[in-house]
């Protein structure tokens, strides 16, 4: 029960921003939407989109009727257990509702098959219990409209269907589909005001504390507590079916054999089981990835103290701002910009993880749940990335550079792969990274193969093979956990590592000389590694036959440059130096044609690294 806690500690320390909404702007905007709102819902409250707002007076008389166009306005609104959870069977929400709740008239424009209006009386019988006790009387004047009035018909008088687009002078049933919401003239709306939602919330779990049972907490060990076996849906997106906790499969074996009843698997508050799905739900919209369905999510507890006691010396440390939820919203940035963008992340307090998706549509699973203290979560992180690291020379400097979480699973499968195949390894990369490994050996074989085909590659492939090749490289100086550096390191004896320095010699030597000769040309010149379409250089035309056979092909790849293309270069003596430093640490028992393993390509980028610095550098002192 542990991420339970944590959730509800989360719900408990923003409490304040209850009902209130946060801004949050969407990555992927849909239909012209931007940016939408995220609520920490009031507990036994939900939210709706209305698409009809009804004002009435203290005497429950229509004031005005307002259409809030097709996608509707968010709208939090009182609930219950079963109304959360209603189907085909009539089971009204409180105060707001559908048409064929709310609306007394509903049987005249839609044809029902008993002759009286049940989910009409259903929803009034619920709203006189409420506006009868203590904690109901503000909402008496919509009871009072709802009995006495027929809502449609005023509608129709006000001209409210007509400014939703609706032309038929007579609503037809898929014109009554709409939600509608109440407030009352010259009061705050129910669904901004915070009386409002204690007062429902007072009334609903007294009654549940007549009706339902009671017993032991799982979570909080206190007994004489109001169970429920009926959990809050909708925690990925509105309209998600499926639910963390659930039991109504009796029918079958999820618990017979060990357990007589649900009851026995599992004893949860109502209050506790609010708290923490409404928390999470909060969370998930605040700062989680949403890829395919499945949620990755991370948050953490700002503690100014213990971060400034425990990191004093590594940094400026920016305390919490009260304005902000505390849910350490700025890590989740930060993580977002680790998967998309490669940045590191930053030193936080407690660092929850959390990974959920949903196997079929009513069961949602958590598929990785961890806390770590800031210490290792940090380590852990910066290892990573650190372990990853390559210097690359461009825009006349060298830069650090490592593939983001992103361009990881893109260089493995590429930008067209499925978002089945990019959740599940983005899972397996991320529990690597927490758990201190290596990228799983499956990966790393489908990263070397493709790699070292760099004759499979199109123009205008995304990821392009200079990327692939790069992220491979970073892969295998990762594994070998700190053995290389990070750019060229001439001593290095590896041998893999010098055929891959060999080979890169030989690329940019003929790269150059196709270079030149494009120029006089007058063709325009292109790097091959950027996705020319001219000619690949031999090197890596023979890649994937020099990985498997290095002293075989570098015999054929060496005879052609001497041959056709070294004498033709400008750095011909450079190229020639280069070589013959190489060898000297190739000794005879390293020199022998058996295959490769991906370090290749970290010295082959390595080289070439240093080779274009280097003639840049000599360039400038021209």
């Amino acid at each position: 029960m542990t991420w339970i806690n944590d959730l509800i500690e989360i719900y408990d320390r923003n409490k304040d921003w209850v009902g209130k909404p946060k801004p949050i702007r969407l990555s992927n905007p849909s239909k012209g939407i931007s940016e939408q709102n995220a609520y920490l819902l009031p507990l036994s409250h939900t939210t709706v989109k209305a698409q009809y707002e009804v004002t009435v007076d203290e005497a429950g008389e229509l004031v005005r009727a307002d259409a809030l166009g097709p996608r509707g306005k968010t709208t939090i609104i009182p609930a219950t257990i079963d109304a959360n959870s209603r189907t085909s069977k009539a089971v009204p929400y409180p105060v707001h509702d559908k048409f064929q709740y709310v609306a007394r008239d509903y049987q005249d424009y839609v044809s029902l098959k008993t002759a009286q209006n049940d989910a009409y009386h259903s929803y009034l019988q619920q709203l006189r219990d409420f506006v009868d006790s203590p904690d109901g009387q503000e909402f008496r004047p919509v009871y009072q409209y709802l009995k006495h009035h027929d809502l449609i018909h005023d509608l129709i008088e006000q001209g409210t269907f007509t400014a939703a687009g609706i032309k038929s002078e007579r609503p037809e049933k898929k014109d009554l589909a709409g939600f509608v919401r109440f407030r009352v003239a010259r009061r705050k709306p129910f669904w901004n005001d915070p009386i409002a939602f204690n007062n429902w919330d007072h009334y609903y779990q007294e009654h549940l504390n007549q009706d339902e049972t009671h017993g032991l907490s799982y979570v909080t060990g206190m007994f004489n507590q109001v169970l429920t076996n009926r959990h809050p849906g909708a925690i990925r997106y509105p309209g998600d079916k499926a639910k963390l906790i659930s039991s109504n499969d009796s029918q079958n074996y999820t618990y017979r054999g060990r357990f007589l009843t649900p009851d026995e698997v599992v004893g949860l508050s109502y209050c506790d089981s609010q708290k923490a799905h409404l928390a999470l739900k909060w969370l998930i919209e605040l700062q989680s990835i949403n890829i395919d369905g499945r949620i990755f999510l991370i948050w953490g507890v700002e503690e100014s103290a213990t971060i400034e006691d425990l990191y004093f010396g590594l940094g400026e440390y920016e305390s919490g701002d009260p304005n902000e939820p505390n849910t350490n919203l700025g890590l989740a940035t930060e993580f977002k910009k680790s998967f998309w963008q490669g940045k590191e992340i930053q030193a936080h307090d407690q660092v929850y993880v959390m990974e959920l998706d949903a196997a079929t549509p009513g069961r949602l699973g958590i598929l990785n749940y961890r806390s770590m203290d800031v210490q290792t979560y940090f380590n852990r992180i910066i290892d990573w990335y650190e372990g990853m690291r390559l210097t690359r020379y461009y825009q006349q400097a060298d830069h650090a550079w490592n593939p983001s979480l992103k361009q990881l699973i893109e260089s493995v499968y590429g930008t067209k792969g499925s978002d089945k195949i990019r959740k599940s390894a983005l899972s397996r990369v991320i529990q690597a990274m927490f758990d201190g490994r290596e990228l799983p050996k499956d990966m790393q074989r489908q990263l070397y193969i493709r790699a070292s085909h760099p004759t499979s590659f199109k123009a205008d492939s995304s990821p392009n093979w200079q990327t692939v090749c790069l992220t491979t490289a970073t892969v295998w100086k990762h594994k070998a956990k700190g053995r290389f550096k990070m750019g060229l390191d001439r001593q290095e004896t590896d041998r893999s590592y010098l055929f891959g320095r060999l080979l890169a010699v030989a690329d940019v030597v003929e790269q150059g000389v196709l270079d030149a000769k494009e120029k006089e040309g007058g063709q325009t010149s292109a790097d091959h590694m950027r996705g020319s379409k001219r000619r690949l250089t031999n090197a890596r035309r023979y890649m994937s036959t020099f990985s498997q056979r290095p002293v075989t092909t570098w015999k054929h790849i060496y005879q052609q440059l001497q041959k056709a293309y070294l004498p033709q270069s400008k750095f011909q003596f450079k190229a020639q130096k280069e070589f013959d430093q190489i060898m000297e640490l190739l000794d005879s028992d390293k020199y022998v044609d058996q295959p490769l393993d991906g370090t290749f390509l970290l010295g082959f980028s390595h080289q070439r690294n240093a080779w274009f610095k280097k003639a840049t550098e000599n360039e400038e002192e021209k």
